[in-house]
C-alpha cells in the first residue's frame, strides 16, 4: 500500500529546510539577495512550523518519554526566544547590538531542541515510542538517512563559517604588489578610461550614481554620534565646500582643462566624480548638493579593496546591492531595510567595515594621504606631492623606522592621534561597545597621542 506523507512528514521536511536555512545563516553572511531572503524566511518557518508542531501534537497527544518532554520544551523555548528577537527588532529595539544574549539563548535552545528531536525520532523508528511510528511517516531507513544527513550538516556548520571568515578576511587584506607600475598610465584602470588619471576604480567598471555619497544622513538612524562627529569633520569639507580646494580646481580646469582634475577628484570629491561629472567644469556646477557634499560615509566605508600604499586613490569602491533599500524615500522599504539589519546585522558590517579598516588603518588612509604627479597631471615629469604615511612609517611612532631613537611601547597608527577614542552607544560589530574611534577632525589630539 502506498504511503502518505502526511502532516508528520511535512513537519519533517519542513525542520530539515529550516536547519539548513539556519546552517546558510550560521556560515555565509553577506548582503546577498540569497542571505537575506534567507533572513526574511527564517522566523516565517519557525513560527509556521511551531504552529503546525503544536496541531501535530495535539492530534497525537502529548508525549510521555522525559526524552520527548525534554526535547518539545527546548525547541518551544527556541521558538519563543526567536519570536522575542524579532518583536524588539520589528518595534526598533537594538537588542541584538546591546547584548547577544537573546540571540545566544534563541540558538543554544533550538540547537539543543533540534539534536533531541532528531535523537527523540531516531530511537521511535521501530520502537513504538516517538513520532516515526505516526503511519504518515516515511519508512524507517529514509528517517535515519535523513537525522544523519542533518547531523552531518550541522557538525559541519563551524567549520564551514571558519573557512568562510577566512576567504573573507584574506579576500580584504591590503598587500602591495611586487613593484609599482612603470609609469602613472598604468596605474589605476589607465589611459582612456572614464576616472583617469586617478587610481580610484569601481568594483563594476560602471559610474555611480551621485545619490550613494548623498545619504550619510540615513546612517544616522542608528549611527547618530558618529554622523554628528562626521558633519563637522574635516572629511565633511573636503570639497567644493572649502574655498582653498574650490579655487585650486577652478584655476587648474582654466588653464589645463577637466581630465587632470579628475586626479584630485579621486580623493575630494566621490559625489561628481565616480558619476563622471567631472567631464564638466566645477565651475558650472559648483552650487549642486553633489559639488558641495565632501567625503560622506560611504566615501571610506564602501570602499573594497585597496591596491597598495603607493597613495593616489588606489582604492576600489562598491556600491552596495542593498543601499537603495536603505536610502529609499519609502517609509516602508526603509522600515523592511532597518528590521533586516537589527535581525541580521553582520552583513551590514562586512559590507561596511572591511579588516583593513580596523587593522591596518594607516596604510587605508595612505591610498588618499600619500600622492604624486606625473605626466598625466602636470604635463612634466614625476614629483612627489604631500605624504603623510611615509613620514608615519618612517617615524618612531610606527615602531618601524630603523632610524629612530623612541619607539613607543605600543606602535601608534593614524588612528591613534586622528581617530582617538570617545565614549559612544554606537552599535557596531553586532553588539553595543562603550566606545568607538571618532571621526578624523580638522586638528589632532596631542593627549590621545601621549597615551
Amino acid at each position: 500500500m502506498k504511503r502518505s506523507i502526511g502532516l508528520s512528514g511535512a513537519l519533517a521536511a519542513g525542520g530539515a529546510v529550516l536547519l539548513l536555512n539556519s546552517a546558510v545563516l550560521a556560515v555565509a553572511p553577506s548582503a546577498s539577495l540569497w542571505y537575506i531572503g534567507n533572513v526574511v524566511l527564517h522566523p516565517l518557518l519557525g513560527l509556521g512550523l511551531t504552529g503546525a508542531a503544536l496541531w501535530w501534537l495535539r492530534r497525537q497527544g502529548w508525549p510521555t518519554a522525559a526524552l520527548a518532554r525534554l526535547a518539545v520544551v527546548l525547541t518551544a523555548g527556541g521558538a519563543a526566544s526567536g519570536m522575542a528577537v524579532v518583536g524588539a527588532a520589528a518595534v526598533g529595539a537594538m537588542v541584538l547590538h546591546r547584548s547577544p544574549v537573546l540571540l545566544d539563548l534563541h540558538v543554544w535552545l533550538s540547537v539543543l531542541g533540534a539534536a533531541l528531536v532528531g535523537l527523540w525520532v531516531w530511537r521511535g523508528v521501530g520502537s513504538g515510542d516517538g513520532p516515526a511510528n505516526d503511519p504518515g511517516w516515511l519508512s524507517p531507513v529514509t528517517i535515519r538517512a535523513a537525522v544523519l544527513l542533518l547531523a552531518a550538516v550541522a557538525v559541519a556548520v563551524p567549520s564551514a563559517r571558519t573557512s568562510w571568515d577566512t576567504r573573507w578576511r584574506q579576500a580584504h587584506v591590503l598587500e602591495n604588489p611586487s613593484g609599482p607600475p612603470a609609469t602613472m598610465n598604468d596605474e589605476g584602470a589607465g589611459v582612456g578610461t572614464p576616472l583617469f588619471p586617478s587610481s580610484a576604480q569601481t568594483s563594476t567598471g560602471d559610474l555611480i550614481p551621485s545619490d550613494f555619497f548623498l545619504t550619510s544622513e540615513t546612517c544616522a538612524r542608528c549611527h547618530r554620534d558618529i554622523y554628528d562627529q562626521w558633519n563637522g569633520s574635516a572629511h565633511h569639507f573636503s570639497s567644493f565646500n572649502n574655498q582653498w580646494y574650490r579655487r585650486s580646481i577652478e584655476y587648474m580646469q582654466e588653464v589645463v582643462g577637466t581630465e587632470s582634475s579628475k586626479w584630485c577628484a579621486g580623493c575630494h570629491d566621490h559625489a561628481l566624480f565616480f558619476n563622471g561629472r567631472f567631464d564638466q567644469p566645477v565651475v558650472e556646477q559648483i552650487d549642486t548638493p553633489e559639488a558641495q557634499a565632501g567625503l560622506g560615509c560611504t566615501s571610506c566605508h564602501a570602499v573594497t579593496h585597496v591596491g597598495s600604499t603607493m597613495g593616489q586613490g588606489d582604492f576600489v569602491m562598491e556600491y552596495p546591492p542593498l543601499h537603495d533599500l536603505a536610502a529609499s524615500d519609502n517609509p516602508l522599504l526603509r522600515g523592511a531595510h532597518d528590521l533586516i539589519t537589527r535581525l541580521a546585522p553582520e552583513p551590514h558590517r562586512r559590507t561596511f567595515m572591511k579588516p583593513f579598516h580596523e587593522e591596518q588603518g594607516a596604510e587605508f588612509c595612505s591610498t588618499c594621504h600619500k600622492v604624486h604627479l606625473d605626466v598625466p597631471v602636470n604635463g612634466y615629469r614625476w614629483i612627489r606631492g604631500f605624504n603623510e604615511y611615509d613620514n608615519w612609517q618612517a617615524s618612531g611612532v610606527s615602531g618601524q623606522g630603523a632610524r629612530s631613537f623612541y619607539y613607543p611601547d605600543t606602535p601608534q597608527t593614524c588612528g591613534s592621534c586622528h581617530m582617538p577614542l570617545v565614549a559612544s552607544d554606537d552599535p557596531r560589530g553586532g553588539q553595543r561597545l562603550r566606545a568607538v574611534a571618532s571621526v578624523p577632525w580638522r586638528q589632532h589630539s596631542p593627549a590621545a597621542c601621549q597615551q
